[in-house]
C-alpha cells in the first residue's frame, strides 16, 4: 500500500471569535489526483503525532455507475429525551452511503460553534470520517450573523461561485447526478431585493450541466403543508426559483423547514403531471428536531409527521426514493424514471429538419431526458442507437450523430414525402409528435 502525504492549511480561531472555552486550530487538506470509483484509506497526524478518527478512516471517490445517497434536514436538536436524532444518526452510520445531503437547520437553537460541536459533530463524526456531508444552510444556521460558524466548519465546492458567496451555495456531480445546494435564506434575499448573483448563478449552472439527473436542495419548501407554508422565503422560492427548475428540467427538489416528511405530485407549469415528466418536491425535515403537524392535500398526497431520513438509490436513469422512519420502517417509496419529453418552452422549436425532409438532412431535437448521458458515435457509420436512445422517422430508425439529456442530432438517410412523425425512444419510454 502506497501513501501520499498532503500538507494541511491551518486557520486559528480564538475564544473571542467562537465563544468556546478555548482557542483552537482548524486544518484543511485538499486531495488532488484521486481516481474515480476508488477506495482510499487515510490517517491524520499533527506535528508527527497520529490523531484518531471517530470512525473508519476511509472513503470512496465518485465515479460512473449506480450509488446510494441519503437526505436529512432539521436534525440538530441535541436533546436525548427526544430520541429521533440519535436513532437516525445510528441508522445513517450503518447505511454506508456514497454521500449525504442536508436540507438545513443543522443545529438548534442557533448555529453557534458550541452547538455545531454538541448537536452536529458529536452525533455524526463517525459517519463523517468516511462519508462526505454536503449541507445547505437554514434559518437557524443564520441565527448567528452571516452564518459564520456554518461557513467556517464546512469545505464545499466553490467552482464558479462568486467569491463573497463561496460556501453558501454550490454544485457538484456524482456519477450522472448534478447536485445543486442553494442558500434560500440570505443569498436568496439578496438576489430578490439587492440584485444578488445567486439566481443568475443557478440559471447558468443548470443551463450548462450535461448530467441526466438535476437535483436541487435547500431549506425552504415551495409546496409543503404545515405551520411555515407562507413563509416569505417559501414564496420567493415559488416565484423566482421554480421557473428556473422547470426551464432546465430539474426532476427532484429536496427541502426541510417543515419538520415532517412530505411528497408532492409532480408539478410543471402549475399543473400536475406524471412523475417522470415534472419536478418532484420532497420535504425532509424530520431529522431529529421536534415535529410539526402537516396535512395531505391534492398537491401533497403524502404528509407524515415522523422522524425520518431519505434513502435514494440511483441506477442509471431510474431513482428509487425511500423515506425511512427512525425505527427502520419505510414510510413511503416512489420510483422516478424520467421519460423523454420534447421541449415545451414557447421560444424553442423542439424538432427541426435542415435543410428539409431530404436524404442527408440533419434532424435536431430539443427536450428533456432524451438520453442517459452525452454521447458521440465511435464508428465510421453513425449507429441507430446511442446509450439506449433511438430515433424513428415514420417508424424507420435514423442514424444518430449526437445525444445528450437535452439534445439529439441525427441524419436522415432517406427523403420523405407527406407527413412526418418523429419518435424518441429510451429505456424509460418514448415520445412522438408529427411535424
Amino acid at each position: 500500500m502506497n501513501f501520499s502525504q498532503v500538507p494541511a492549511k491551518r486557520a486559528f480561531y480564538s475564544q473571542n471569535e467562537t465563544g468556546l472555552q478555548s482557542s483552537y486550530y482548524q486544518y484543511q487538506a485538499d486531495l488532488a489526483g484521486l481516481s474515480p470509483n476508488t477506495d482510499y484509506v487515510y490517517r491524520v497526524s499533527v506535528d508527527g503525532i497520529d490523531v484518531a478518527t471517530a470512525g473508519a478512516a476511509r472513503f470512496r471517490t465518485a465515479g460512473p455507475g449506480g450509488f446510494k445517497f441519503l437526505v436529512m434536514g432539521d436534525s440538530g436538536w441535541g436533546d436525548p429525551r427526544l430520541d429521533g436524532q440519535g436513532m437516525i444518526a445510528q441508522r445513517i452510520y450503518n447505511e454506508n452511503p456514497a454521500l449525504l445531503i442536508h436540507t438545513g437547520d443543522l443545529v438548534y437553537p442557533f448555529g453557534s460553534y458550541d452547538y455545531y460541536q454538541r448537536n452536529y459533530f458529536n452525533y455524526y463524526a463517525a459517519t463523517m470520517s468516511s462519508i462526505p456531508f454536503f449541507p445547505s444552510p437554514g434559518n437557524h444556521d443564520y441565527d448567528v450573523p452571516n452564518a459564520a460558524p456554518y461557513l467556517a466548519i464546512h469545505a464545499v465546492p466553490n467552482e464558479g461561485v462568486p467569491v463573497p458567496d463561496r460556501g453558501r451555495y454550490y454544485s457538484y456531480d456524482w456519477s450522472n447526478v448534478h447536485f445543486v445546494s442553494i442558500d434560500a435564506h440570505q443569498s436568496l434575499d439578496r438576489a430578490v431585493n439587492a440584485n444578488g448573483p445567486m439566481l443568475q448563478w443557478l440559471d447558468n449552472d443548470l443551463r450548462t450541466t450535461k448530467q441526466f439527473w438535476r437535483l436541487v436542495y435547500f431549506h425552504y419548501p415551495p409546496f409543503a403543508t404545515g405551520q411555515n407554508t407562507n413563509d416569505t422565503q417559501s414564496l420567493w422560492v415559488r416565484q423566482y426559483m421554480v421557473p428556473i427548475f422547470e426551464k432546465y428540467g430539474v426532476q427532484l427538489v429536496f427541502s426541510g423547514h417543515e419538520h415532517s416528511y412530505q411528497r408532492t405530485k409532480a408539478i410543471r407549469n402549475s399543473s400536475f403531471v406524471p412523475t417522470g415528466v415534472g419536478t418532484n418536491y420532497f420535504t425532509s425535515g424530520g431529522g431529529g428536531a421536534i415535529l410539526y403537524g402537516c396535512s395531505r392535500t391534492d398537491m401533497v398526497p403524502v404528509a407524515l409527521s415522523e422522524h425520518h431520513y431519505v434513502r435514494a438509490e440511483v441506477q442509471d436513469t431510474r431513482m428509487t426514493i425511500r423515506s425511512i422512519r427512525k425505527d427502520g420502517n419505510e414510510l413511503d417509496t416512489v420510483l422516478i424514471q424520467p421519460s423523454p419529453v420534447f421541449s415545451d418552452e414557447p421560444k424553442v422549436m423542439p424538432v427541426a429538419l435542415s435543410p428539409g425532409p431530404v436524404a442527408g438532412a440533419v434532424l435536431r431535437i430539443i427536450g428533456r431526458s432524451l438520453a442517459g448521458e452525452e454521447a458521440f458515435p465511435c464508428t465510421p457509420t453513425p449507429p441507430a442507437e446511442l446509450v439506449g436512445t433511438s430515433v424513428f422517422i415514420n417508424g424507420n430508425p435514423i442514424q444518430l450523430l449526437y445525444v445528450s439529456p437535452t439534445q439529439i442530432y441525427g441524419q436522415l438517410p432517406f427523403a420523405i414525402n407527406g407527413n412526418i412523425t418523429v419518435r424518441v425512444s429510451t429505456a424509460n419510454g418514448f415520445v412522438e409528435r408529427s411535424i
